[in-house]
């Protein structure tokens, strides 16, 4: 815990605290209602106390990491620091990695850390949170604040953005995040200055952290943004985008932190780090005031008129500049390629695309300016309706796994909190059910469909129409994944675990509670039911056995030596034994493959395998297949596990193969796939945004089709290849 400086005033400064914790509660802050989704999604705060200071002070922080020992040290260290030294502070914002796995009790150490600061600090999400224990946000939400929220203080209107996707490292800014930013910033006068915050830094060019600059870039052609800051590379860098500044701050664990200090519409950001023998402090960053004026800023975007028209391998893009620029072209994320300096006026500048794979495509370009660059950037098709069936937007992000109705349909959640059933072969959409969270994946049993939500909440809706049958409110740490159905005296029982660590058995009936079944690791996975058992792994590293009846652990085995090893996929059961995988571990030997006797957990056999192997599946013909993590899909004998064959194809985002075989698919970056048989492979690009949920393949009497979701709202359904 972090001594004051001054202790007279801790009890009066906590009962500050306590005060605005109740005004928040009670709805004191001026809220914009912005969006329908949850409250602990979008949020806005309003006013906050004591914002009509015209010079103020705020902390700027990120990548506690707490939970880890050296982490928990050093941020302790910074947080002294900023009381002993920093007089001024407002306010603190600490945008993602809070925590080193997302775990319940790693938060309550932030909470300790911070609750006795002489000023709030907000939290965000960062991907140590969305990667392991808390994907969906939810643990965050209900004991730190919203994912997304803006407030005011002095003349600045501070946005935070949650930038992360569940389960994944790498991060984005869906479209309904997006939108909620859009209506946020258009209420704002237009001579307010705006700040932004997102843990995944933001057009940064070096390396793309997300995959969502092109349309945060348009927004802020739009939008009095003054300054962007960021985190994740856990340094102090600065760069400029759009005529903007953007920061990069270094991590707490670092015992690092950024000082901001406002003046007006002016802002000077300093680095500070910490170590046993001082601090040192440096200027990091200057952002000057000055008048917004959309007409005439000269910050303001010198490309227009930007289209891109493929005419066979050539792309033949055209545009305007306001002024001469050191113009630059990419396609699909690759290297920036000099044209030159080009003069104000319009151009038009072919590209070569005959190495291009066919699909759906995005070209860059960039205008450096006295200003810094610029972007701007168009999608363009490669012969996509070669494959392409259909294609639709959703308007947000799928979440949770595409789940098929028979053969036909198929249930789709997205971020947003929407559930729709749709046709495959026409795309045509059959029904649609506001959840009021984002699900985690859902089970069919019957005419019944059943899912859990990040709010904490299962639904059992009439599959056929879309319409609730029950819901039950459990576990505010949320659910983000499906459901296991089991067979149990007198009936049916749901089955679903939560980020909590707690497996729940409910009266699939009723939706009643039957049981509950603690572990010490959060449940971000489905689990199994075999005969009478039910198998999940957990993030405490422990697989599972539980009897379905009662919930009574039959046997656990510890399969990782740290939390970063655990069997958190799905198992799979076939033919009385388990099986289960855990992460690439260099210490250990690699990353490990198991089968378990179903009834006893005895070990039957084990190996340990050069690559990260994700969630196995059984095939048609009765082969154990798991795709790894370097796009390669390999299959073993179960029985023994003695490698069968396995098919190569690029790094891949998709943790379970999209069907029993023998057709496969992998990728994912950056919306690349590859169609794989035994016979041959092609590429495909879907889009050029993140494929983080695994494919669906669909067969049916007009050919195979494969279902894909990109993180930017689109649905597709693409012909597997010939």
């Amino acid at each position: 815990m972090l001594s004051s400086p001054h202790p007279k005033t801790r009890v009066t400064r906590t009962a500050g605290l306590i005060l605005i914790a109740i005004a928040i509660t009670l709805g004191a802050f001026s809220p914009l209602a912005l969006s329908a989704a949850e409250p602990s999604t979008y949020r806005s705060l309003g006013r906050l106390t004591g914002g009509m200071r015209n010079r103020f002070s705020f902390m700027f922080a990120s990548d506690s990491h707490l939970g880890y020992g050296p982490a928990n040290r050093n941020t302790e260290l910074a947080l002294e620091d900023v009381v002993a030294h920093e007089k001024n502070i407002a306010f603190g914002v600490v945008v993602g990695d809070i925590t080193e796995t997302g775990a319940g009790a790693e938060y309550e150490l932030f909470k300790g850390l911070t609750g006795d600061l002489p000023f709030p600090v907000m939290g965000a999400m960062g991907n140590h949170e969305s990667k392991w224990q808390d994907p969906q946000g939810s643990l965050l939400a209900s004991g730190i604040g919203p994912r997304n929220y803006s407030f005011e203080y002095g003349s600045w209107h501070f946005v935070v953005l949650d930038s992360t996707y569940p389960g994944q490292t790498i991060g984005t800014l869906e479209p309904a995040t997006l939108e909620w930013l859009e209506k946020d910033l258009r209420a704002q006068p237009k001579t307010r200055p705006v700040a932004i915050f997102s843990h995944h830094p933001l057009l940064y060019e070096p390396s793309r952290f997300q995959d969502s600059d092109d349309a945060f870039a348009s927004l802020l052609d739009k939008f009095p943004v003054r300054a962007v800051f960021c985190a994740h590379g856990h340094s102090f860098i600065t760069w400029k985008g759009q005529g903007r500044d953007f920061l990069m701050t270094g991590a707490l664990m670092d015992a690092a932190y950024t000082v901001v200090e406002v003046n007006g519409n002016s802002l000077t950001a300093y680095s500070v780090k910490v170590s046993p023998e001082g601090r040192e402090r440096q200027k990091a960053l200057e952002v000057r005031s000055r008048y917004w004026n959309t007409k005439k800023d000269p910050a303001l975007n010198p490309i227009s008129l930007f289209s891109a028209e493929p005419e066979g391998d050539v792309l033949l893009c055209n545009l305007s500049l306001a002024e001469e620029a050191e113009v630059s072209i990419g396609i699909n994320g690759g290297t920036y390629v000099s044209l030159g300096t080009l003069g104000k006026g319009s151009h038009t500048l072919p590209q070569d695309i005959a190495g291009q794979a066919k699909g759906f495509h995005r070209v860059r370009v960039k205008a450096v300016t006295a200003q810094g660059p610029f972007y701007a950037s168009r999608e363009f098709g490669k012969s996509p309706y070669d494959l392409v069936h259909w294609r639709q937007d959703l308007g947000s992000a799928v979440a949770g796994e595409l789940l098929p109705r028979g053969s036909a349909q198929v249930i789709v959640g997205t971020r947003d909190g929407k559930i729709r059933l749709f046709n495959i072969e026409t795309g045509l959409e059959v029904w649609e059910y506001a959840s009021g969270s984002p699900w985690g994946g859902g089970v069919i049993d019957g005419n019944r469909l059943y899912f859990g939500t990040a709010k904490g909440e299962v639904h059992c809706l009439d599959v056929g129409r879309g319409t609730g049958i029950w819901r039950a409110s459990l576990d505010p740490a949320g659910f983000s994944a499906p459901p296991a159905i089991a067979a149990v005296s007198g009936g049916r029982s749901v089955v679903i675990g939560s980020s909590s660590g707690t497996l729940y058995s409910l009266n699939a009936v009723t939706g009643s509670k039957l049981w509950e079944c603690k572990a010490t690791g959060a449940i971000v996975s489905a689990p199994r039911f075999s005969g009478d058992r039910v198998t999940f792994g957990a993030w405490d590293g422990y697989l599972y056995s539980v009897d379905a009846e009662t919930g009574t652990v039959m046997w656990s085995l510890k399969m990782g030596r740290q939390v970063y090893y655990a069997p958190y996929l799905s198992p799979v059961v076939y033919e009385g034994k388990v099986f289960a995988t855990t992460p690439y571990d260099t210490h250990s030997g690699g990353a490990l493959l198991a089968a378990y006797d179903l009834s006893s957990g005895e070990a039957v056999w084990s190996t340990r395998w050069p690559a990260t192997l994700l969630s196995p599946s059984i095939s048609r013909a009765g082969e154990l297949v798991i795709p790894g993590a370097n796009g390669s899909i390999y299959a073993f004998s179960p029985s023994d596990g003695t490698p069968l064959w396995r098919m190569d194809a690029g790094s891949t985002l998709f943790l379970a193969p999209p069907g029993p075989g023998p057709e496969y698919v992998s990728g994912g970056y950056r919306g690349l796939v590859t169609f794989l048989t035994h016979d041959a492979k092609t590429d495909f690009k879907v889009s050029d945004a993140s494929l983080f949920v695994s494919p669906l393949i669909a067969r049916l009497r007009s050919g195979t089709l494969v279902l894909f979701a990109d993180s930017q709202g689109h649905l597709a359904a693409v012909r597997f290849p010939n």
